[in-house]
């Protein structure tokens, strides 16, 4: 059965010629001259793959990508944005909605032709590697790997640059891309009915996150922000399957990653039902530590503000303050100009209820 290929295109000539070319070479085509006739097509058809050009009337190609990641049924689709904008941000806006690969006019029937048949090919090794192994991470016991050389995995990683409380993703967002910290710290974070945040986990550099609900093909259950001036490196979402698949150590090493944060979780769950404000404050402040020290010890200090604490430590910032006093009023930590300085790290550790 010949490949259905969807081409999303407002200017008449390029979109006949494109399907000219792809016809000739046996692929089935459908063709749409709008981004919201473009999406129907693509609930109602299908396809195999889709070229969509950016800058369309009725709806841009940014929005088609945005409505078909947020339907299970289209999310999957490979996509490829078309366009005469060679910028960096426009490439790199594209890769962070979703796209898998970029096509800019003018390009030759060549360049077309290679392009939608090595995603194909991309994806159809994807979807039989799947229907192989339907339990996904189940069987994949081996010896994990060092994977600190991240960019020599893939050749589809992205940098982006964060100021300090830039958002990478929101709670509710499908997930689109592996996330790897090159430097600086982010914070991922629920937020309950009142608008109150907690903070479910910090990363520092080197530390992968996202994973969970890119391997569920789910939404993102909490929102990641910057705390700091940081690079994140972008995997897109085909990318990292591609990699998963090729790699049964690397599949590994994300099975340890997924049953440590299950761990850590329980162990904060159970922190949080049993232990008292003041221990769960100094736990707060250890785990701080860890994020901007390698190893721990006594005179280490790091920033860090009262409301970062509250909400790891799920602790009012008023009983936050409150605790803070004591454990500097017991010589175990130190407060000045917004930074933390422990002074006695084995009573800290050892804090008793």
């Amino acid at each position: 059965m010949n490949s259905k290929v969807l081409i999303i295109e407002d200017s008449d000539d390029v979109r006949e010629n494109m399907k000219e070319i792809l016809e000739l070479s046996n692929y089935t085509v459908h063709s749409a001259c709008n981004g919201k006739e473009g999406l129907e097509i693509a609930r109602t058809n299908n396809p195999d793959i889709i070229l969509c050009d950016v800058m369309m009337p009725e709806l841009d190609g940014y929005g088609v990508l945005r409505g078909l990641s947020n339907n299970p049924q289209t999310q999957n689709i490979p996509f490829i944005f078309v366009t005469a904008k060679s910028e960096k941000q426009d490439f790199r806006k594209g890769m962070d909605l979703g796209a898998d690969d970029y096509l800019t006019k003018p390009f030759s029937g060549d360049d077309l032709l290679s392009l939608v048949n090595t995603r194909l090919k991309k994806s159809v090794i994807l979807k039989e590697a799947l229907k192989n192994n339907p339990k996904s991470l189940e069987g994949f016991f081996a010896h994990p790997i060092s994977i600190e050389n991240i960019y020599a995995l893939s050749d589809k990683i992205l940098p982006k640059k964060l100021r300090k409380k830039d958002k990478l993703f929101t709670e509710g967002d499908f997930a689109k891309n592996l996330y790897f910290v090159v430097s600086g710290k982010i914070k991922t974070f629920r937020t309950n009915e009142q608008g109150k945040e907690y903070i479910t986990k910090i990363y520092k550099e080197k530390e992968f996150f996202g994973y969970s609900s890119l391997l569920e093909a789910a939404k993102y259950e909490e929102t990641a922000v910057a705390i700091e001036e940081s690079e994140i490196a972008c995997i897109a979402k085909q990318d990292f399957y591609q990699l998963l698949l090729a790699n049964n150590e690397l599949y590994t090493e994300f099975l340890r990653f997924i049953t440590s944060d299950l761990s850590e979780t329980n162990n904060k769950l159970i922190g949080l039902a049993y232990n008292s404000a003041r221990k769960r404050v100094a736990e707060a402040i250890l785990y701080l530590a860890r994020k901007y020290h390698t190893q721990l010890s006594d005179n280490i200090s790091f920033s860090v503000c009262r409301d970062d604490i509250s909400a790891i430590s799920g602790v009012s910032p008023e009983s936050v303050s409150r605790n803070l006093t004591d454990l500097r009023m017991e010589q175990l930590i130190e407060l000045q100009n917004g930074q933390i300085k422990i002074l006695n790290l084995k009573k800290l550790e050892g804090l008793k209820n």
